[in-house]
């Protein structure tokens, strides 16, 4: 049997089938009287359990007719033969008819299934026509169908609305000639291409005709309707209203480059102007580029608002476009209070000197508000240049600088571009920009640098200086890294850096040797003025252990000397808690004088700026010389600590010396050197 055809069952289950089937029919024979009724329903049995391969029956008869009437078992039975032959014959006949039933069920559930089939396609259909219709009506794109002519057949509400007018009067027009005549060529040969099948669909911006004149425009998508055998019969457009966010987009965009109180072009658009201008000027032609930063436009803001203040921003932009008038020139507001005016040069252009003086003269005229007349002074920093030699953000970068670099002379100054400064200048804010990455990687480290009693050579205390070790400019001292600190607000995290490092080393000192110097630690007058030393200091000795009396800490005079900076009050705070305060960069100005007022009996360092202009100025009798002199003298005579720096050579020794100093310091007495080598000296003593 499994030879005739597949039964899913495994081999056993068929041979106990078959055998029950085979038992049944030697059962029958034995029965008197004797019935076929067996051999119909074995029959039947048969095609329900799936033997009904082309070979299934010709194959059983096959092997039962012999081997039945050769049973030992049946030997004995009455008419075997003919009994076996009706048997079978009965079980072909009960096969045939159950293979007919089973072919007629099967069609009536083909029926059925066809008949199911169709009312659902038919259903889905109207469904479908319904649906498609909702969305075609109320869509809130417009929709056109039009013939292969482009005539439109039907369109839905929002098409018209759009358009403003409505469906029925849309009905006929050809799609062409709803749109700008300046669009009406570009998409006639879109349409030409899509119907050639170069491309497969039009997706396009364009502008549409309205009654009312205004500009419409839309997102069109539009594509061939085919037929059942795949021919072009038509064209549909989905065409989406953009017209308000065209018009958010050109204010975006004017937005974006042009600023917003005084409407000028901003720097984004200036580059790209200046682009511009590079690309259609001749190789020499000269360009002219003046970076405008305004002169107390802080005071108008405190002192009168900040309305004010824009109203005073709007003007300076008004009287810069006065100011260059005859030329062929752009200004620009660059943000907070700087502004640029780019100039093509003409024959006419007056020269810097000319330029200046003409830009100073409009902004020096006051503008009123309130009753109050206005008007600022401003810093010029000019760059001229061949326009063939010229690139843009290099152009930019060279006038900021020489901006800041006029900045740093006063108010109301110009200055022209000068390669030799621009090029210090750039490698010093190179350095700032790159110091952060340094201290993080480890190349920024604390060197210790004692300070000597000048009567007998006696360490008072060891200051902790930084270092910065650079791979390519070699070795940057203390004051080198606090300027370049400044350039960038690196200052407050690498002072607070420093003393972390030097209080956690002194610690060490303090534990190791009963009779271990002091530590000085110098502050920049930002870090004497940052509201958060105190608590600072206080967690750092809270954490470390660190002997406040140890810890000397030198206040800038000019942080002490001005009342409304918060120097004065941390230093006497720092005082109460045992720490000692000195005055340090004392005798710059002669406000430093009501310093020693604000911190009485404080140690007093005098500036290092002032002693290297006595190296510089050697002579015994310069004025320089007894400037100096003079201040020692002065803070002797107040009963102060005297403390000089930076000495360097054998003469400034004597120097200091022969004026009396209590305590010096410099590289000729004791070099800056590591914390290891520190140690050692104090393990030697």
């Amino acid at each position: 049997m499994t030879r005739t055809t597949y039964i899913p069952l495994e081999r056993s289950d068929i041979e106990r089938q078959l055998g029950r089937f085979l038992d049944r029919l030697r059962a029958a024979l034995r029965v008197e009287p004797f019935a076929t009724t067996v051999g119909t329903e074995v029959g039947h049995q048969l095609v329900d359990g799936h033997f009904t391969g082309p070979d299934s029956l010709g194959r059983t008869t096959e092997l039962l007719g012999p081997h039945l009437l050769d049973d030992p078992e049946l030997a004995t039975v009455d008419q075997l033969p003919r009994k076996v032959v009706a048997l079978l014959g009965e079980l072909a006949a009960g096969y045939a008819v159950a293979m007919r039933e089973q072919v007629l069920d099967r069609q009536e559930q083909l029926k059925r299934a066809l008949l199911s089939a169709t009312n659902r396609a038919e259903n889905d259909l109207r469904e479908r026509e319904t649906r498609d219709r909702e969305l075609f009506a109320g869509s809130a794109f417009g929709l056109a169908i039009g013939s292969m002519e482009n005539e439109i057949e039907e369109v839905n509400a929002a098409f018209a609305e759009m358009l403003g007018t409505s469906p029925h009067d849309l009905v006929g027009l050809n799609l062409l000639d709803l749109l700008h005549p300046e669009e009406t060529t570009t998409f006639r040969e879109l349409y030409i291409r899509l119907v050639a099948g170069e491309i497969p669909r039009i997706y396009e911006y364009a502008r549409f005709n309205h009654p009312a004149g205004e500009p419409v425009w839309g997102r069109i998508s539009a594509t061939l309707l085919r037929n059942f055998h795949g021919q072009a019969r038509g064209l549909v457009a989905w065409v989406e209203d953009v017209t308000d966010h065209n018009l958010l987009q050109e204010e975006f965009s004017r937005q974006t480059l042009h600023d917003v109180l005084t409407g000028l072009p901003n720097r984004q658009f200036l580059l790209s102007h200046l682009e511009r201008v590079l690309g259609r000027c001749e190789h020499d032609d000269l360009i002219t580029l003046c970076h405008v930063g305004l002169d107390g436009l802080t005071v108008v803001n405190h002192g009168l608002g900040h309305q004010a203040g824009d109203l005073l921003l709007s003007e300076v932009g008004n009287r810069l476009i006065s100011a260059v008038a005859g030329e062929r020139a752009m200004v620009a507001r660059l943000g907070g209070d700087e502004f640029a005016v780019l100039i093509e040069n003409t024959e006419q252009t007056p020269d810097a000197g000319t330029l200046c003086a003409v830009i100073a003269a409009e902004l020096t005229e006051p503008a009123y508000y309130r009753e109050h007349g206005l008007a600022v002074s401003a810093c010029i920093g000019i760059v001229q240049r061949i326009a063939g030699h010229t690139v843009p953000t290099e152009l930019l970068r060279d006038a900021d600088i020489t901006l800041h670099r006029t900045k740093s002379t006063g108010n109301g100054q110009w200055n022209l571009f000068d390669s030799r400064q621009d090029e210090v200048h750039r490698e010093h804010y190179r350095l700032a920009a790159s110091m952060p990455g340094a201290l993080e990687m480890g190349e920024i480290r604390v060197e210790y640098q004692p300070l000597a009693r000048v009567a007998d050579g006696e360490v008072m205390a060891v200051e902790a200086l930084l270092t910065w070790e650079h791979p390519e400019v070699g070795p940057l001292d203390h004051a080198q890294c606090l300027s370049l600190a400044n350039e960038t607000g690196l200052i407050m995290q690498l002072g607070g850096w420093l003393l972390d490092e030097a209080c956690r080393q002194g610690l060490g000192w303090q534990r190791e040797f009963e009779d271990a110097p002091p530590l000085l630690i110098n502050l920049t007058a930002d870090q004497a003025c940052d509201p958060d030393l105190l608590r600072r200091v206080h967690r750092l000795l809270d954490e470390t252990g660190f002997a406040a009396e140890k810890l000397w800490i030198g206040f800038p005079a000019n942080a002490v000397s001005q009342p409304d900076r918060e120097g004065t009050e941390n230093a006497q705070l720092l005082r109460e808690l045992g720490i000692v305060i000195l005055l340090s960069e004392f005798g710059v100005s002669y406000l430093d004088l009501h310093s020693l007022k604000m911190l009485p009996d404080a140690p007093v360092r005098v500036s290092n700026r002032l002693l290297a202009e006595l190296a510089a100025d050697p002579c015994e009798d310069s004025v320089t010389s007894f400037a100096i002199t003079g201040i020692v003298q002065l803070l002797q005579q107040a009963g102060r600590t005297t403390m000089v720096g930076e000495i360097r050579t054998a003469a400034q020794t004597a120097w200091a010396t022969e004026v009396k100093a209590d305590i010096a310091q410099g590289p000729y007495l004791m070099p800056c050197t590591d914390a290891a080598s520190i140690t050692q000296a104090l393990r030697d003593r």
